[in-house]
Order: C-alpha cells, then structure tokens, then sequence
C-alpha cells in the first residue's frame, strides 16, 4: 500500500515538474532578459519548481527511513550508499577549481566557483556511474 501510493505520489509531481518546465520555456523570456526583475509569470514557476524541489527531496528522505523503520536489515546498503555519495562530493569539492574568471557576472565569489565546479564534477562522476551500471546491467543479463 505505501509503495502504491509513493509511486501516485511520485508520478504527480514528475507531471506537474513537466508541466512547469513547458510553462516556463514558452514564456518568451529571452537570455537578454535573465536579469529582470519582475519577470512575470517565469518568476511563479520557479518558485513552483523550488516548492517541488523541495516536496521531493522530503519525500525522498521520507521513503528512506521509512524503509528503514520497516526492514532495519536494510539500513546498511542506506548507509553504504550515502558514503558513496560523500565520498564522491568530497574527491569532487577537491578537484573543484575556485577560479574567478573575469567574463563570470558580477558578484560570483570564489566560494560559488568552488561550489559551481564541485556539482559539475560530482554530475559526470555519477553520470559515468550510472552508465557504467546499466551497462553491466545488460551485459550481465545476457549472459545469463
């Protein structure tokens, strides 16, 4: 039953996420125009996506430890996991550059370089991962 209604859940937020993102692309809004103010209907939508952003990671959280009050035999492979994760953003943050370029806006600080340079870094380190699992994935299944 909580799975059936984490997956409803889930699935509504996925819809209202698209729906949002389509909403916000044809709005007109031009990269000219990504410094203004009052911008109209794009500002609602980004708060939207802010208010699902963080529904979702609440959610998320929320769905892991409920599995884990349910089957505590599990809390290891969770545990596991999120040192992955740190491990990964920590290698990331090191090999984060904290240059500020002079071509970057104004009020770009060395620290959001750093912090910039880390979430990209931590994106292609996961993103190899993740091909790199589905890929095993298959070549394991067909050779069963």
């Amino acid at each position: 039953m909580f799975e059936r209604i984490n997956s409803i859940i889930m699935f509504v937020i996925i819809a209202i996420g698209v729906l949002l993102m389509v909403m916000t692309m044809s709005s007109g809004l031009t990269p000219e125009q990504s410094d203004c103010v009052d911008c109209g209907a794009v500002g609602s939508f980004i708060g939207l996506s802010y208010i699902l952003l963080i529904a979702a990671i609440i959610a998320a959280v929320g769905g892991a430890v409920m599995q884990v009050v349910l089957n505590p035999g599990q809390i290891r492979g969770a545990l596991i996991g999120l040192g992955g994760m740190a491990v990964v953003l920590i290698i990331s943050y090191i090999m984060a550059d904290g240059t500020v370029e002079p071509y970057y806006q104004a009020g770009v600080t060395e620290t959001a370089s750093k912090l910039s340079g880390m979430g990209l870094y931590a994106f292609y380190v996961l993103f190899i991962l993740a091909v790199l699992s589905v890929a095993y994935s298959s070549v394991s299944r067909l050779l069963k």
